[in-house]
């Protein structure tokens, strides 16, 4: 058997940790949908505008 050439490090090295905040920014967007489903399928005029983000940006 040939030896791999390419030295291989011994220490161990961390896996990449993942960012604590991705859970919250995904569940964040979840709870903004479900309200938003909740005002338009209620009728909730005031949640409705509230969640209504296509406004502030036109």
């Amino acid at each position: 058997m040939a030896e791999d050439p390419t030295p291989r490090s011994t220490s161990a090295e961390p896996a990449p940790a993942r960012a604590a905040w991705l859970p919250w920014l995904a569940w964040g967007w979840v709870a903004l949908v479900v309200l938003a489903a909740i005002a338009e399928l209620t009728g909730w005029d005031d949640l409705r505008l509230a969640l209504d983000f296509q406004r502030h940006f036109r």
